[in-house]
């Protein structure tokens, strides 16, 4: 049984990427489980759906915390049984890990992917995904760089959106606070596809792995990802 794992680097990635999402989670027959943050903007559904619509998948079910930020747990394992695929949006990643990296929604996701069911986590969603959850500058009210994330994946940090000019360094900062050796700095238009925690390939525009050699002194590889 192949598990799939698809990070975006942001929302100009949707629909790059619903081609093959869409048919990892039974193209017509599909039914994606839509996880959002909640609050005036996090409601809102955004253009991916759309873009899974274009594709003939027309059905999603949206698990939204409630006015208090709280989740209805009953209510999302109902959804989360009933889907063929996940997909976890962008915006806040402290709010996202709180709501969907704890317990006991945690446990839920981790058991949907490990029966197979496609997982999709864009930007903030793409963050929770490895076992080390990381935070832009200001997104942790305690400053913190990393949190435990949903643990889909070990010995990997996600940075998304990425440039390599200005959020470089902070992820290599996070790489040795957390003595996480692989990371992927995704751009807002790509998506990296991991099949069974294995890079696989990218999606749409570049994608940078980072392979940090030396902990101490920040010595590390850079590579692009397609080779341009």
């Amino acid at each position: 049984m192949s598990r799939q794992l698809f990070l975006l680097g942001g929302s100009a990635a949707f629909d790059v990427t619903a081609d093959k999402f869409v048919a990892a989670a039974g193209g017509r027959h599909a039914r994606i489980a839509l996880l959002l943050q909640g609050g005036r903007d996090g409601k809102r559904v955004p253009d991916d759906v759309r873009a899974w619509q274009a594709r003939g998948a027309s059905r999603y079910d949206v698990i939204v915390p409630d006015d208090a930020g709280r989740l209805n747990v009953d209510d999302v394992a109902a959804k989360l049984r009933s889907a063929t695929g996940i997909f976890i949006g962008g915006g806040d990643t402290a709010t996202y890990r709180r709501l969907y990296a704890t317990e006991p929604v945690r446990a839920l996701l981790r058991e949907c992917y490990a029966r197979g069911i496609p997982l999709a986590g864009c930007s903030a969603g793409a963050h929770i995904v490895p076992q080390v959850c990381t935070f832009a500058p200001g997104e942790s009210a305690a400053g913190a760089r990393d949190a435990e994330g949903l643990g889909l994946v070990s010995d990997l940090l996600v940075s998304a959106p990425f440039t390599p000019e200005h959020t470089l360094p902070h992820l290599l900062d996070a790489m040795a606070q957390a003595r996480v050796r692989r990371a992927w700095g995704i751009e807002e238009g790509a998506c990296v596809v991991l099949e069974n925690e294995t890079f696989a390939r990218v999606l749409g525009r570049a994608a940078h792995e980072i392979v940090m050699t030396d902990f101490g002194n920040r010595l590390y590889h850079l590579l692009e990802h397609p080779i341009p």
